[in-house]
C-alpha cells in the first residue's frame, strides 16, 4: 500500500490529470484547457522560433531545469504520447523482451529534426514530435490518425517504450540533460539481482550486472522502485564519488559526431526542402487567420489537429494523409467573424495569436461575384442575403436590390456570402490570396 501511494502513485495521478485535460482540450471544445499544450516541450520550442514569446522560452527552460533536477519525469508524467504508451502496455501480458540501446540512431534522428527546426522548418516534428502524433490519434482517426496509432501499438507491444528511448527527438534532448540530473533511481547495496526491476522497466535501462540505471534512457516511471521486493532501489541524490564513468572517450566522440552530422543533414534538408516548399506555396490554399503566407505556415505547422478539433464551424481540415499543414475548407461553412479560437489554441505559433479585433481585419481570401449565377439577375428574384451577412459591409446593394459586387478593400474572405448564397452554382465564391494582410479600414 505504501508503494502504491509513493512516487509511482504520484506519477500515475499526474498522468491521469494530464490525460483528462487532454480529453477536454480535444473533445470538450475548451480553448482555455487547450492552453495545456502551450506547455508541451516541442510546441513551446517551436514558438520560440515561429512566434517568439517570453512564455515559450520560460516553458522550455523550466522543463530543462526540471529534467536537470529529476530526470525525464516530463516523459512519464506530462507527455500525452508517453502516457498513451503506458496505457497500451496494459494490454501487453507477455514477458518483456530485451530493449536495445541505440544511441547512434537517436542522436542521428534528433540531429536531423533539430537541424531542420533551427533552419525554420517543422518537417521533422511533423513526423516524429510526440505531441503532434498524439494529436493525430486524438483527432478521431482522421487524416492519418489511425496510422500512428497502429505504429505505436506495434512498437509498444514489441519493445515497450523504444520509441521514447531510440526515436523521439524530444526524448533524446531531455535524455542528454537527464545524464546530469541531480536526483535519480539508484540500486542500493544488498540487491540480490532477482531481475524484477529489469522486467518492469519499459525503457530497458537497468543493467543488473553492473547494478546501474542509465539515467539518459530512464523515464522515471518509478516501476522499479515500487516493484523491488526488498526496497533496494531508491530515488535520491547521487554522491559525486558514486557517479560511474558514462562512456568511453571513443563512444562519446562517435555519438557526438553522429549528432553533429544529423544537425548538418537537417540544415541541408531544410535548405533544399524549403526550396521545394515554394512549389507548395504556389498552390495557395485558404489558411486560418494568423497563418501569414502559405510558405511560412507550411514551415511551422506540425498538423497536430488541435485547431481542427476546436474550430466551432469545423472548417479547418487536416491535409490528406497528415502529410502537411491544415487549411480552411469554406465549402463546409464560413469563418466566424466573432471567433479567434484557432489563434488561441495553436501551441506552435504557426497560427499567430491574434486579438479578436485584429482577426476581424485579417484578410485571408477574397470573395468574387459572378452575376451570371445570381438569382437576382437570372430569375428576377429578390435576395440580398450576401449583403445581409457580410460582417465588413464589403457587399452592398443598389436601390433595385442587385449586388454591386465585392469591395475588395473591405472583404476579409470569411466565406459567409458563399455559404448563404442560394444559387445552385454559387454567385459568391471565395478565392485564395498569396499572403494574408491586415486591412487598415
Amino acid at each position: 500500500m505504501k508503494k502504491l501511494f509513493g512516487l509511482k502513485g504520484l506519477r500515475i495521478a499526474a498522468s491521469a490529470a494530464v490525460l483528462i485535460l487532454t480529453g477536454i482540450a480535444f473533445y470538450g471544445g475548451s480553448g482555455a484547457v487547450a492552453g495545456i499544450f502551450h506547455f508541451q516541450f516541442a510546441p513551446a520550442l517551436m514558438r520560440c522560433f515561429a512566434a517568439f514569446s517570453a512564455g515559450a522560452l520560460a516553458t522550455v527552460l523550466a522543463i530543462l531545469v526540471l529534467t536537470l533536477l529529476f530526470g525525464r519525469i516530463y516523459c512519464s508524467m506530462f507527455c500525452p504520447f508517453g502516457i498513451l504508451q503506458d496505457l497500451i502496455l496494459i494490454f501487453s501480458r507477455k514477458k518483456s523482451r530485451a530493449i536495445p540501446n541505440l544511441p547512434r540512431l537517436r542522436y542521428a534522428v534528433a540531429g536531423i529534426v533539430f537541424g531542420l527546426l533551427f533552419c525554420g522548418w517543422s518537417a521533422g516534428l511533423l513526423l516524429l514530435d510526440p505531441y503532434t502524433n498524439f494529436g493525430r490519434i486524438a483527432g478521431a482517426f482522421t487524416s492519418g490518425g489511425f496510422v500512428p496509432l497502429v505504429i505505436i501499438f506495434a512498437l509498444v507491444l514489441w519493445k515497450r517504450r523504444i520509441y521514447c528511448t531510440a526515436i523521439c527527438p524530444v526524448g533524446t534532448l531531455l535524455g542528454l540533460t537527464a545524464k546530469f540530473s541531480v536526483f535519480r533511481p539508484l540500486i542500493q547495496k544488498g540487491c540480490v539481482k532477482c531481475g524484477k526491476c529489469a522486467r518492469l522497466c519499459p525503457a530497458g535501462c537497468i543493467d543488473l550486472k553492473s547494478g546501474t540505471i542509465d539515467s539518459e534512457r530512464c523515464l522515471r516511471c518509478m516501476n522499479c522502485i515500487a516493484g523491488c521486493p526488498l526496497g533496494k532501489i531508491r530515488f535520491e541524490r547521487e554522491k559525486s564519488e558514486e557517479i560511474p564513468v558514462d562512456e568511453s572517450r571513443r563512444a562519446f566522440l562517435v555519438n557526438g559526431g553522429v549528432l553533429l552530422a544529423g544537425l548538418a543533414a537537417g540544415a541541408l534538408l531544410a535548405r533544399t526542402g524549403l526550396g521545394k516548399l515554394e512549389e507548395f506555396a504556389r498552390k495557395f490554399r485558404i489558411l486560418p487567420p494568423g497563418a501569414g503566407s502559405a510558405k511560412r505556415f507550411a514551415a511551422k505547422c506540425t498538423g497536430c489537429q488541435l485547431c481542427t478539433k476546436n474550430c466551432p464551424e469545423k472548417i479547418i481540415v487536416p491535409a490528406k494523409g497528415a502529410a502537411g499543414p491544415v487549411s480552411l475548407d469554406l465549402s463546409r461553412g464560413s469563418c466566424r467573424f466573432d471567433c479567434n479560437k484557432c489563434s488561441r489554441v495553436c501551441p506552435t505559433g504557426a497560427i499567430r495569436p491574434l486579438t479578436l479585433a485584429a482577426k476581424q481585419k485579417t484578410k485571408i481570401a477574397e470573395a468574387h461575384f459572378n452575376p451570371q449565377n445570381c438569382i437576382v439577375f437570372q430569375d428576377d428574384e429578390e435576395c440580398g442575403k450576401c449583403a445581409a451577412v457580410c460582417p465588413t459591409h464589403a457587399i452592398t446593394l443598389r436601390k433595385n436590390g442587385t449586388p454591386r459586387g465585392v469591395n475588395l478593400k473591405l472583404c476579409i474572405g470569411c466565406g459567409a456570402c458563399q455559404e448563404i448564397c442560394p444559387a445552385p452554382e454559387k454567385a459568391m465564391t471565395v478565392h485564395e490570396i498569396e499572403k494574408q494582410i491586415l486591412l487598415e479600414n
